[in-house]
């Protein structure tokens, strides 16, 4: 069931996007101010970038004061920067949005609206899902497309999209805990959400590609993720598995 006028968390995390950074926030704000009813919050993680995003940024919370801004001193990587993200967050659901302009934030609304609506239309989580990726470099497409083939077949699921803007309830959240330190992060809380029985709605969403700067996503990286997800297929495995954290876990797994 619909929350009354929850509060809806965006979750920004931020590395080297000086050229994109602006459009981000130019494109979300619009979506909140035709929203009027919304209650929000602007969560920005910038990741001791090498470049002059972090200037960018602080140039930019002139215009958008109600912007909340956590800073990394140094480089700390895409997972603790969505760790600290989730942490900060005060909403009872946090969307993830990425830095690099590839999602259209003028579709905010299609993963807003099941959060709010009620009975059958309602969601507890929204996964975007890229059904065109003709931004895509033809290997980076195999990649993504032999990823979510091999995730579906370990954890026997038909989930289109995992690593694409999504939107998760706080209830969730506060439900598990996440031990991935890889990209592999995103997926587990999709694996874990229907592990729990949680409502989960998949909405078309368009790739626009990158204008500026070039993605960190490498072999290495895709690497770290399917090795993450390899330990956790093997936990899930185990009589012993529950997606439901302790009441002594930590909701979200320590980085040490």
């Amino acid at each position: 069931m619909a929350q009354t006028n929850p509060l809806i968390s965006f979750i920004i995390p931020v590395y080297n996007e000086e050229k994109n950074i602006v459009g981000v926030f130019r494109d979300l704000y619009e979506v909140i101010r035709k929203n009027p009813t919304w209650r929000t919050e602007v969560i920005v993680i910038e990741d001791g970038s090498k470049d002059r995003t972090l200037e960018v940024i602080r140039e930019l919370l002139h215009e958008y004061p109600q912007t909340r801004l956590i800073e990394h001193s140094l480089n700390q990587g895409y997972c603790r920067s969505m760790r600290d993200g989730i942490r900060a967050a005060q909403g009872d659901y946090l969307m993830y949005i990425g830095a690099d302009e590839e999602f259209d934030c003028s579709e905010v609304p299609s993963f807003v609206n099941p959060l709010l609506a009620d009975g059958e239309e309602h969601a507890d989580v929204v996964l975007g899902v890229r059904w065109q990726r003709n931004a895509y470099k033809l290997h980076r497409f195999f990649i993504s497309v032999i990823y979510i083939f091999l995730l579906n077949a370990m954890f026997k699921l038909r989930v289109n999209d995992y690593n694409w803007s999504q939107v998760w309830s706080r209830d969730l959240l506060n439900s598990i805990e996440i031990r991935s330190k890889s990209l592999f992060m995103l997926p587990e809380i999709i694996i874990k959400a229907y592990d729990l029985g949680y409502k989960v709605k998949e909405v078309p969403s368009n790739h626009r590609g990158r204008r500026w700067g070039k993605s960190s996503l490498n072999m290495k990286i895709m690497g770290y993720a399917l090795l993450d997800s390899l330990r956790f297929w093997v936990s899930r495995s185990r009589p012993s598995y529950n997606a439901r954290r302790s009441s002594a876990a930590e909701i979200i797994a320590a980085d040490s």
